[in-house]
């Protein structure tokens, strides 16, 4: 160990170093000389990403448009955007002439757009003939044979077939079509990315991900949730799942932030009462309904108990079912769930029912993984 009076002297020593602005500058520009590299690769980085995702916007925009194209536009893109364009006029021309077979509604031009560039923006082989503008097309519409009845010159009456076409609404149908014709795996990705690009095209930002998007809702306090609480069975797990809920009432809603602090959104909201008896459900709404779904534990609405989950679609944004939004069934018409809108989690009679697209019970995997353990919840 050092002697006491060397110790003091290294402190003299670090005191007037400490005092001694010289000493402090020296240090300072040894400190920028090291960081300057590693802060020069960051700023080139970032100035990477940010005019990679410019570039991105410019050409969804222009492929979308007619405008001229800008001569900041690199090179490569420019052409892409030429050569879609191109494309979409040969899908436009396609999708007039199953448009005029249509007896109600239209083929959303865009959707069969965004699809397209989605799939072949950057394809070295983008240009395709006549017939497969059309196969691409034909999978977003069924045809349908109907039948009218025709007045004769003679005045008699015949029955006439006719063909007409009916716009699909469902996105995974439309790409499971999509798949055959193409002959390969249409990914995740590419769907999302679609999905961004028709947001963008349509209402110029991108699409909506977890949360609620609607104006209306019911406000909650507390005195609302105690005959609800009163009515809940002890010692079960749908209670259980309902009370831990309630216990969130309030936390503020963030999906940058959720699970630091108090902070959640919908489907970290659902996650985490699920967990907290032992059961494991994926981290976001649309991801909880496929697990449902290929588990075997969707039900219907009007089989609803405390503690299913319910899951809302708003509009197409790529994912399964186009799911956006989640929250647990609380009984006699009630839900629990994290609102974007309201900025919080809140408890409130149950909405929208023409969004709502399907109903979950992830609470049976609770129940085997109890039966198995001899556990007593139920």
């Amino acid at each position: 160990m050092a002697d006491p009076a060397t110790i003091t002297l290294a402190i003299k020593v670090a005191a007037k170093a400490a005092t001694d602005k010289r000493i402090w500058k020296v240090i300072g520009v040894i400190i920028a000389a090291l960081l300057t590299p590693i802060i020069l690769f960051i700023l080139v980085v970032l100035n990477t990403l940010s005019a990679g995702a410019d570039h991105n916007n410019t050409a969804v925009k222009l492929c979308f448009s007619s405008g001229a194209i800008p001569h900041t536009v690199p090179a490569e893109y420019a052409n892409y955007i030429k050569i879609m364009r191109y494309s979409f006029s040969e899908l436009d021309k396609e999708i007039m002439k199953i448009s005029s077979q249509a007896e109600s509604g239209s083929l959303d031009s865009i959707r069969v757009k965004a699809v397209f560039y989605s799939l072949f923006f950057g394809s070295e082989n983008l240009k395709l003939d006549s017939a497969q503008y059309r196969a691409f097309t034909d999978c977003f519409v069924n045809y349908e044979k109907h039948t009218r009845t025709v007045k004769n010159d003679n005045g008699s009456n015949t029955e006439e077939e006719y063909t007409v076409t009916v716009p699909l609404e469902s996105m995974p149908e439309i790409y499971i079509r999509l798949q055959k014709v193409l002959n390969r795996q249409i990914t995740s990705e590419e769907q999302v990315n679609a999905s961004e690009i028709y947001s963008r095209a349509l209402y110029g930002k991108g699409t909506q991900t977890e949360g609620d998007s609607f104006g209306w809702w019911e406000d909650w306090s507390p005195e609302k949730i105690k005959d609800i609480k009163g009515q809940l069975p002890e010692g079960t797990l749908g209670a259980e799942i309902v009370q831990l809920a309630f216990t969130r009432l309030g936390d503020p809603y963030s999906q940058e932030l959720r699970g630091t602090g108090r902070y959640t959104d919908c489907s970290y909201l659902t996650m985490w009462c699920f967990k907290k008896v032992s059961i494991n459900i994926p981290g976001t709404a649309a991801e909880q309904a496929k697990f449902c779904a290929e588990k075997g534990l969707t039900i219907s609405k009007n089989d609803l108990q405390p503690r299913d989950l319910i899951f809302w679609s708003y509009r197409p944004n790529g994912r399964f079912m186009n799911i956006t939004h989640v929250g647990v069934y609380a009984g006699n018409g009630k839900v629990i769930d994290a609102s974007s809108s309201k900025g919080q989690v809140v408890y409130r009679d149950l909405y929208n029912t023409e969004k709502q697209v399907m109903y979950g019970r992830p609470y049976i995997l609770g129940q085997k993984i109890n039966k198995n353990t001899g556990g007593s919840k139920g």
